[in-house]
């Protein structure tokens, strides 16, 4: 029998958790981030682009996004995933579709159709992960120019 898996907007006390998550999966531990990303996410940010999954009374899994109108040449309103992270001992739990399905109605809810993210090709489990939640690759280019030699 699976757990309920329970999606909020996160709240000042999640940051901990947050950064837990970031560590175990990517190994970096960027608190000070963080705590800015949450500050700008309240202000800034649409309330439903920002969600975390908890299960067994703690938080296990979380999503940043945003919204953004024109950009790139895009047209209309779409929704941007710019970061989302689940904990590795709750992978394959249906945390991070949870995560992903809330997101995506809530974007929906307020007349958006579209949502983007990017994913490096050398991460293949996040690409297969989204490839896995509908997602398919688009018809964009990423471009880029290193600055500093």
């Amino acid at each position: 029998m699976s757990k309920a898996i329970f999606i909020r907007n996160p709240r000042d006390e999640d940051l901990p958790a947050i950064v837990d998550i970031e560590d175990r999966t990517r190994g970096v531990s960027r608190k000070d981030y963080w705590k800015k990303r949450m500050e700008i996410s309240e202000a800034i940010r649409p309330h439903w682009a920002s969600l975390v999954a908890e299960m067994d009374n703690r938080v296990v899994g979380f999503v940043f996004g945003r919204a953004g109108e024109l950009e790139f040449g895009l047209p209309g309103t779409i929704a941007w995933i710019e970061i989302i992270g689940v904990h590795p001992a709750y992978r394959h739990r249906g945390v991070g579709a949870r995560l992903l399905e809330e997101f995506a109605s809530s974007a929906e809810d307020h007349g958006i159709e579209t949502v983007f993210t990017l994913v490096s090709p050398m991460d293949a489990d996040i690409r297969q992960f989204f490839l896995k939640q509908g997602f398919t690759e688009g018809k964009m280019s990423h471009f880029q120019k290193a600055i500093k030699s």
